[in-house]
């Protein structure tokens, strides 16, 4: 004879897909540096959540979850469990992975495997054969913890600028010139020609790293730029130079004149020595110009704008050179 359970939540009834929570305030931090060499994250019967260790892409991490939180969908035949609690959990948004936790089918160890750092979500639902459902989902808002890059990554890559001046600051840009990166540059003429400070700048934090005086940095951190100018289906690569520590970040420097297709041009340019970008004439016939798409990545991690796509710059130089090219 079968046992049917009534339909019905220890917690939480509300469905998964529920509006999320903002990740700062659901964000559960690791018990110090050094805390576990392995990470878990404890769903503990009184309703509690401990993560121990840190919690870091490409690692395992252990679930331990109190099936006391689900005990609404029991029953068994022939001593058989005939239910089960099922953990759901996605990355950034990402694909839905599905793990047993307690119940029919469940592992000894439950472990998850996040492919990226980043908001990592996690919900469970219990079930039973006869059609029984209950949610542990923190009241239809998903559990929500953050997960840091993988070993040897860096866990930070930001703060990305340029300045493009004539005053400098202790031989180096000085701050109050920085604009975002977020924001078009031009480099033009006047750029090409005054300009004492011309680069993009960003920071990268990497825990004994980055954050004391490295002599192995360049050893360590494999940072690069990805660009493609106009009329260019393929971005090409460079590595980027080390600039300065600043606090426990390292700050990195591209210098604009290095990837300027226009610097150091002869004064008339013959058609095989033209720029390998697509030109084009500014409307009052004075200048040509041509756009460069880029983003950064420091051992992987990327630097791209918010809401991603790639930044956006643009050089120029007078038109008169350039008729062959056009």
């Amino acid at each position: 004879m079968k046992s049917v359970l009534p339909l019905m939540a220890t917690f939480a009834l509300l469905s998964a897909c529920a509006p999320e929570n903002d990740l700062g305030e659901l964000e559960q931090a690791g018990e110090g540096e050094a805390a576990l060499s392995s990470s878990r994250i404890h769903f503990s019967a009184d309703w509690a959540e401990k993560v121990e260790g840190k919690l870091r892409a490409g690692d395992p991490i252990e679930l331990v979850f109190d099936e006391a939180r689900l005990a609404s969908c029991r029953g068994e035949q022939n001593g058989i469990p005939q239910w089960a609690i099922t953990a759901y959990y996605r990355v950034n948004g990402g694909e839905l992975h599905t793990v047993p936790v307690a119940g029919l089918n469940a592992g000894e160890t439950v472990t998850i495997v996040p492919s990226e750092k980043g908001k990592l979500e996690l919900w469970f639902e219990e079930t039973n054969r006869w059609g029984c459902q209950a949610y542990d989902s923190n009241l239809g808002a998903n559990y929500v913890f953050k997960v840091g890059a993988a070993v040897g990554q860096p866990g930070w890559v930001g703060n990305g600028a340029r300045v493009i001046d004539r005053w400098t600051c202790n031989a180096g840009p000085c701050d109050q010139s920085r604009v975002s990166l977020e924001e078009v540059f031009t480099f033009g003429t006047w750029a090409r020609q005054r300009a004492t400070i011309a680069g993009l700048y960003f920071d990268v934090w990497e825990e004994g790293v980055t954050d004391w005086k490295n002599p192995d940095l360049w050893k360590e951190v494999d940072v690069q730029l990805h660009y493609r100018f106009a009329g260019q289906a393929a971005f090409s690569a460079r590595y980027v130079d080390f600039f300065q520590n600043v606090g426990n970040d390292a700050r990195y420097e591209l210098r604009l004149r290095s990837i300027d297709p226009f610097y150091a041009m002869p004064s008339v340019v013959a058609e095989e020595s033209c720029p390998a970008a697509e030109l084009s004439v500014t409307p009052d016939g004075q200048y040509v110009s041509t756009e460069v798409e880029y983003f950064f990545t420091a051992d992987g991690v990327e630097l791209r704008p918010d809401g991603g796509g790639t930044f956006v710059g643009r050089f120029e130089d007078y038109v008169g050179p350039y008729a062959a090219c056009l």
